[in-house]
């Protein structure tokens, strides 16, 4: 262990006691980690993210991963001449749309991440939420009567706790697409950010990190606003502070706060080894969000 944390502190430019102090508070405690963006599409900055999965691992941390997938699915929808509508950053999904969201996020991205974790030697299994009820879902409801009908979107219900909690203990790294299920049977394509937010507060992790490609909450001074309180986020809003996408990752940090996480952290996945300078350096990155 002593050699790990060498060797971590070195990677992030601390102190061997730095990291030592902070790891005491992340040994045997969940971390729910969305992973996307830049961080996903960018091979060098992937090779990046499964090298810290890794080292979390080793260092005796128990990380989820939710992973996202935009860019991949609109690609594919491109290639099958299908057009692609969003509202307020939610995928409208038909039928259609559903089936190829389910193979690009289920199929595709799902097995090459737990696939290159497994090259890291790293014990990963990739699941859909539909596999073992992993992700009970209902349709997303709407908040006003003039919204459109977003077809088949749907919204985290229940979690297979027990599962998730059985992997984890047992030092495999769930990854899971972002897909759900109704008790019909009926599937749903949900927000990875939405869904990396409830497993953490459902499953009571220690930290939610939501990766970006922006560096956090951006202040009046053009700096990142390091640490929010859960009381400052709606006049930020009003004040356009915090606007147009980075608002539901806001809300989902939020909520999962409300829900019993200690903190939750918009990080910007295009730094190297930013989820071990998070959580084990002094210093931290991103926006921390607590109440």
């Amino acid at each position: 262990m002593s050699n790990l944390i060498n060797i971590t502190a070195k990677q992030i430019s601390a102190s061997k006691k730095e990291v030592t102090f902070n790891l005491q508070k992340y040994i045997n405690e969940i971390i729910v980690i969305k992973y996307g963006g830049s961080a996903m599409l960018d091979k060098k900055l992937s090779l990046n993210f499964f090298q810290n999965i890794k080292a979390l691992v080793e260092l005796g941390i128990k990380p989820i991963i939710v992973h996202g997938g935009g860019p991949q699915i609109n690609l594919m929808l491109d290639k099958v001449n299908i057009k692609h509508k969003f509202f307020k950053g939610m995928r409208i999904t038909d039928k259609k749309t559903f089936d190829i969201v389910e193979m690009v996020l289920s199929g595709v991205i799902n097995k090459n991440i737990s696939y290159c974790l497994s090259n890291k030697k790293v014990n990963a299994l990739g699941l859909s939420g539909v596999d073992s009820k992993i992700i009970i879902a209902k349709k997303y409801r709407k908040k006003n009567v003039s919204d459109p009908d977003l077809g088949l979107v749907g919204q985290p219900y229940s979690i297979n706790k027990s599962l998730l909690l059985n992997l984890v203990s047992n030092k495999i790294v769930p990854v899971i697409a972002p897909i759900g299920a109704n008790a019909k049977g009926t599937k749903f394509n949900i927000n990875a950010d939405l869904t990396a937010g409830f497993i953490a507060s459902e499953i009571g992790a220690r930290r939610l990190l939501m990766l970006t490609d922006v560096n956090g909450v951006i202040g009046k001074d053009n700096k990142v606003i390091s640490e929010l309180k859960l009381s400052e986020i709606n006049q930020l809003i009003s004040k356009k502070i915090i606007y147009g996408g980075m608002i539901p990752k806001v809300k989902t940090c939020v909520e999962a706060v409300k829900a019993g996480i200690r903190a939750s952290v918009i990080l910007d996945g295009r730094l190297n080894n930013v989820i071990l300078k998070e959580l084990l350096s002094d210093k931290g990155i991103g926006t921390l969000f607590r109440k």
